[in-house]
């Protein structure tokens, strides 16, 4: 995607965004094209993103865009297969955020559902997802009861227990768009982590957040 093109791009899911905005959900032909075309500029814009490792703190909000107008999408059967995917993508993106992405988990179970239920046969992703859902849920009931000594990592690599609090999904987007400012003029190469990660460190104390990064909780591992 060029930078022509990724402007376009942000500039389309702008006037789209405001146009679906401005009227109350429906479900004509036209308007349900809009909503799938919104979905989709939610999830290329967020894998850009990702793929420039800049400007990060926008994929939140757009995945709660993308949740907000793929929950009602989710009524139509014949969507099912749009959705089977778009989900799916929309999750690879996002990060920090477990309520965000406990809440499209759980939109992505209610897909497969609909899937089985038409279809009368078991899906065998959906146990996988159950299995995840479960997981969160678990990791979130634990951090509202302040008992972050209870929660459970999802991989080898240790994070730090204090990233399934409220209190850091709220401010991480803030904390990471001022990290990356900070950063604007460095190479996204090799070492940007450290720095990064020293960054966000630097602004989650400024919202009361102490903060241990994926190198102080993972000593041994060597990253980048």
């Amino acid at each position: 995607m060029t930078i022509r093109t990724l402007m376009n791009s942000k500039n389309n899911y702008e006037q789209l965004l405001k146009l679906c905005e401005e009227k109350p959900l429906s479900s004509t032909s036209d308007d349900l094209d809009r909503y799938c075309e919104l979905c989709s500029l939610c999830i290329s814009l967020s894998q850009k993103n990702l793929q420039e490792q800049d400007n990060t703190w926008e994929i939140a909000q757009r995945a709660r865009v993308f949740l907000h107008y793929a929950t009602y999408l989710e009524g139509f059967e014949h969507l099912d297969n749009f959705l089977y995917s778009a989900v799916d993508d929309m999750l690879d993106c996002i990060s920090d955020h477990p309520r965000l992405k406990l809440a499209l988990m759980q939109l992505q179970l209610k897909v497969l559902r609909g899937i089985e239920a038409r279809q009368m046969h078991d899906l065998s992703i959906t146990e996988d997802v159950e299995r995840d859902i479960f997981f969160y849920q678990r990791n979130i009931g634990f951090a509202d009861k302040g008992q972050l000594d209870q929660i459970r990592e999802s991989g080898y690599l240790k994070s730090d227990p204090v990233e399934w609090t409220a209190k850091w999904e709220e401010v991480i987007d803030e904390a990471d768009r001022i990290a990356y400012s900070n950063l604007k003029d460095m190479p996204r190469g090799m070492g940007f982590c450290h720095a990064f990660w020293t960054e966000r460190g630097l602004a989650l104390q400024q919202f009361g957040i102490d903060w241990k990064s994926p190198r102080k909780m993972n000593p041994k591992v060597l990253f980048d």
